[in-house]
């Protein structure tokens, strides 16, 4: 057979190939940590080992602050999986937001498609050093599928004891949103409106539901990693090549967070003009919408066109709607500068915050009579006006740009059309099907 060839060709040797096993921890310790599943590389076998096999992807992370707006409450203590997924998003420096949403059931289906890949690089090393007699290399096969399956089971373990605490309460408890204002280890800051079950997963510690096996799990991987060292450079050249290439190869695949494999999907409709909106799953139960707002705009000016910088806290505080409690525990978090020396400051803000408000008024206006507008174009007969009903959107405030001082302007179709009135229930008053020929003279 020509596979006879293969365990006694060996025109050059590798050295030092224990080193395959201890190379991209941080990658792997990074990636793995944000417990995200992927849809491709979920079953990939990965370098460094020893970073799943000493649960190291779980530790907490120094330098992140956590600023409850709505209960008042600052904590450095948040968990090293959510500090991991915090960190693999690329952010603006102070505007972006970050907003949680119920997940709609999706089919399973897809989720085979990580373990048919994983078959395909993996079983092929297995079946070829059976048939060419390289038994090393087997027992090197081998250890690299428990590697797999053993990481498997413990991110799945680590997931549903993060999902069992997001869930929404079954109790018919509420589950309030919660304003955030949490600043990365780089000083980046991210405004979040969260709901208090996902919240609690960002402090709490909750451990795994079945704790002895997660340990013999963890000694098994050892166990495996162990093996893997030992006796890779004592296989066939050919197994060693292949193996050097299929580690390195789904290390980098599953360390870069490709959009296509962590289900990262781009909005197309935006509302806001100059922003980028990104939806991805969080679990199966929640998914994340990351709104990046434009970070600088071009002012025309009599001299030279000026850049205006649109990525500051200062707007991203005044976009996020506080109120005055909210305000004053920024302020004595030190988050906000001393009135009195920054009076300036304040007054750009206090204008900020009251351009803020007007624009997202007249966006509401305009998104009401549009929708009164297509209900009364699909009925026949006119109706009278609904009952008014409280707005269920107090929290979300972010519309878009200030009119005035950022240069942008705003109308909406209600102010544009005077003959159009709104109705104290949000919707505009029917004009009636048919007109009387004595009333319009």
């Amino acid at each position: 057979m020509p596979l006879a060839h293969v365990k006694d060709w060996s025109p050059f040797q590798i050295d030092a190939l224990g080193l395959v096993t201890l190379l991209g921890a941080d990658e792997v310790n990074q990636s793995v940590g944000t417990l995200q599943h992927r849809r491709f590389t979920e079953y990939l076998p990965l370098l460094a080992a020893f970073v799943i096999a000493g649960d190291r992807f779980v530790t907490e992370q120094p330098g992140f602050v956590l600023y409850n707006l709505t209960d008042g409450i600052t904590s450095t203590e948040l968990k090293g999986w959510f500090t991991r997924w915090l960190m693999s998003h690329k952010i603006n420096n102070a505007t972006t937001v970050l907003e949680w949403k119920t997940n709609p059931k999706q089919s399973r289906l897809k989720d085979l498609v990580a373990p048919m890949l994983s078959f395909v690089l993996v079983m092929p090393l297995l079946v070829i050093t059976v048939l060419v007699g390289d038994w090393y290399g087997v027992g090197n096969a081998a250890a690299i599928i428990i590697s797999i399956l053993t990481r498997i089971y413990l991110l799945r373990q680590r997931r549903h004891a993060r999902d069992t605490e997001s869930s929404a309460p079954k109790d018919g408890k509420d589950n309030p949103i919660k304003k955030l204002c949490i600043i990365r280890s780089d000083g980046k800051m991210v405004t979040c409106r969260v709901p208090q079950s996902v919240l609690n997963t960002f402090v709490k510690n909750r451990d795994v539901k079945y704790p002895n096996a997660y340990h013999c799990a963890r000694w098994l991987c050892w166990l495996a990693l162990g093996v893997h060292m030992c006796i890779l450079g004592m296989c066939s050249l050919f197994t060693q090549i292949y193996t050097v290439f299929l580690l390195v190869l789904s290390t980098w695949w599953f360390t870069s967070d490709f959009a296509w494999d962590i289900r990262r999907v781009k909005e197309e409709n935006v509302t806001v003009p100059g922003s980028s909106v990104f939806k991805l799953p969080f679990n199966r139960a929640w998914s994340v919408e990351q709104t990046d707002h434009q970070k600088t705009k071009k002012e025309e000016s009599d001299e030279k066109p000026v850049i205006v910088n649109l990525d500051k806290r200062q707007i991203a505080w005044a976009r996020f709607g506080l109120d005055k409690g909210e305000e004053e525990e920024m302020d004595r978090w030190n988050l906000f500068p001393i009135k009195e020396k920054n009076k300036k400051w304040w007054d750009d803000y206090e204008d900020l915050k009251k351009e803020y408000k007007d624009s997202n008024s007249n966006s509401n206006s305009s998104e009401k009579s549009m929708g009164t507008q297509q209900a009364q174009a699909s009925n026949d007969r006119p109706k009278m006006p609904s009952t008014p009903t409280p707005s269920t959107n107090l929290l979300v405030q972010d519309a878009s740009p200030p009119a005035g001082t950022l240069g942008s302007s705003l109308s909406s179709p209600s102010t544009q059309n005077p003959s159009r009135s709104s109705s104290p229930g949000g919707t505009s008053t029917a004009e009636p099907s048919q007109a009387d020929p004595k009333s319009s003279l």
